[in-house]
């Protein structure tokens, strides 16, 4: 009688040897997505709401099993905050870049994904006289599920976590004092759900997308900020 790890083995194998030979349909294209967030700033001052818009720049080339997705946000400003008794009126710049390799589970619509998500920010903080920015950067896993409708729509859904986010916050002071580093620990989990129509080359999407990210300081134990947001975005697509 067969033993159990071998049965299992010989299921591991079945499985690797489907998804080998019922390949995803290749699909490439480049885009852009016009995100819009509302979203809320905590740390140890408090909670700041706010608005803010910008451009998601995307680049994806797949083939039959194996796919490279990359996607960034320019650093842009988010002026819609409301202005702190304890830092004044602060005006974000944030900058994101996406980026993994994605392999095909066979021909069901799902992908699985393995690259680096890398974080930039600055903040100027008037009422204190200074100005922080950080760079954050960690290994992102990604499940991506993409679904056709007849000829014409499109469904895709995405998962996407970066759960050791390192780097370091910088603070600039505007009296010339010396510069403060401060090592900083993260996470980050992202996720959109989307629907498209298609003709021809050209693919326009409707969606909403929503971000969580916390980060402390790992040499004090002490929180540093988090921020959560979500919001609805369009996004075109020309097809490679």
């Amino acid at each position: 009688m067969p033993s159990r790890s071998s049965a299992v083995a010989r299921a591991v194998a079945a499985l690797a040897i489907l998804f080998a030979t019922t390949a995803a349909t290749p699909y490439s294209y480049a885009g852009v997505q016009v995100l819009g967030l509302v979203g809320v700033h905590r740390d140890v001052a408090g909670s700041q709401y706010g608005v803010g818009a910008g451009p998601l720049l995307q680049v994806h080339l797949g083939g039959k099993q194996f796919a490279l997705h990359l996607e960034g946000l320019p650093v842009v400003s988010i002026p819609g905050v409301q202005p702190s008794a304890t830092y004044g009126q602060a005006t974000p710049a944030l900058g994101i870049f996406n980026g993994q390799a994605e392999y095909a589970l066979g021909s069901t619509g799902a992908w699985i994904g393995l690259g680096e998500t890398v974080y930039n920010q600055r903040t100027p903080l008037p009422a204190q006289a200074q100005t922080v920015s950080s760079r954050l950067a960690g290994v992102r896993y990604v499940v991506r599920y993409r679904r056709r409708f007849g000829t014409r729509h499109m469904l895709e859904a995405l998962v996407g976590t970066a759960p050791y986010l390192s780097g370091s916050d910088v603070y600039v002071y505007l009296d010339g004092s010396p510069d403060t580093i401060k090592p900083e620990r993260a996470s980050e989990v992202d996720a959109s759900l989307q629907w498209g129509y298609l003709y021809r080359r050209s693919q326009w999407f409707v969606g909403v997308r929503t971000l969580n990210f916390s980060a402390m300081y790992p040499a004090t134990g002490e929180a540093a900020d988090r921020n959560v947001g979500i919001g609805p975005f369009i996004e075109y697509r020309l097809k490679l």
